[in-house]
């Protein structure tokens, strides 16, 4: 995806990719998740596309589009767009496939197969994606007002909130992965005249929005020992919609993962979620 117009201009900046990657915790390095779950950030990076189709329903040759019988969503009169990707460093294949109606809905799945168990937990599986800086206005029905992950969640309540997107950074004095949400059911990025999109899912997902990249917040192998005003402020909205992201802490910060009920298995994983034009 290269261009989303809602009669507000292109909003896309970056279409979506697969995404298995978050930038290390301090407690990700206290077992050296960088080096331990290396393939993981090589899967992010390196994606081949292998095969791309572009087939319509309207009676002409179809090819299902992946799994799409799995979501509730009906979208009738659409487009699909296939693309596959091998991912050489887990010797997998993520398959992307857009919907996309009359009315400007799109859903997206993305299929990983081809996973064998015998690889280190994932830690994280999702999309990630960039609009423009002026949809900066966020609404979400889910866990919040403030930063959770799957184990540490009991605080933040189920509700609606409103934010901006700078107001979802944490600001943690070491950069690191911050600000995600989880138990997500709606979310929407607005411009000042409520306009923008609107994404779903018919089951719960988790997402972050930040002005910086996903690896501004990266300190590689080792830690760098930056600081917050190391880290740029951009101009655009970086968004990860995620299927899940594996817990943040272990009972200590100097050897222990996630408990193992908040790891991602390595498996044939299967994600969708809806974009719809707030007009």
């Amino acid at each position: 995806m290269t261009k989303l117009d809602y009669g507000q201009g292109n909003l896309i900046k970056k279409g979506p990719s697969v995404n298995f990657w978050r930038a290390p915790t301090d407690n990700d390095y206290g077992y050296n998740m960088p080096k331990l779950l290396q393939v993981w950030k090589e899967a992010t990076v390196t994606q081949n596309l292998t095969s791309f189709q572009l087939n319509s329903n309207d009676g002409k040759k179809v090819i299902d589009a992946v799994k799409l019988s799995k979501n509730p969503f009906k979208i009738k009169n659409n487009l699909q767009l296939t693309a596959t990707y091998s991912l050489p460093s887990v010797e997998g294949e993520a398959t992307v496939t857009y919907a996309i109606n009359n009315k400007g809905e799109i859903l997206v799945n993305t299929d990983l197969s081809n996973i064998k168990d015998s690889l280190p937990i994932v830690p994280r599986f999702g999309n990630n994606f960039i609009i423009e800086s002026t949809y900066d206005n966020v609404n979400w029905y889910g866990r919040g007002p403030h930063e959770n992950y799957q184990d540490r969640k009991t605080s933040a309540l189920v509700g609606t909130y409103n934010a901006k997107v700078k107001d979802l950074y944490f600001e943690y004095i070491r950069p690191q992965e911050n600000g995600n949400r989880t138990d997500i059911r709606t979310l929407s990025f607005l411009n000042n005249k409520g306009k923008g999109i609107q994404i779903s899912s018919s089951k719960l997902f988790g997402f972050s929005a930040h002005s910086q990249y996903n690896s501004d917040f990266d300190e590689g192998m080792e830690k760098q020992q930056r600081h917050t005003y190391d880290i740029p402020q951009r101009d655009l909205i970086n968004i990860n919609i995620d299927y899940s992201q594996m817990g943040v802490g272990g009972d200590n910060s100097w050897g222990l993962l996630p408990h193992e009920e908040y790891q991602i298995k390595p498996d044939n994983l299967f994600f969708s979620f809806m974009i719809q034009p707030v007009k």
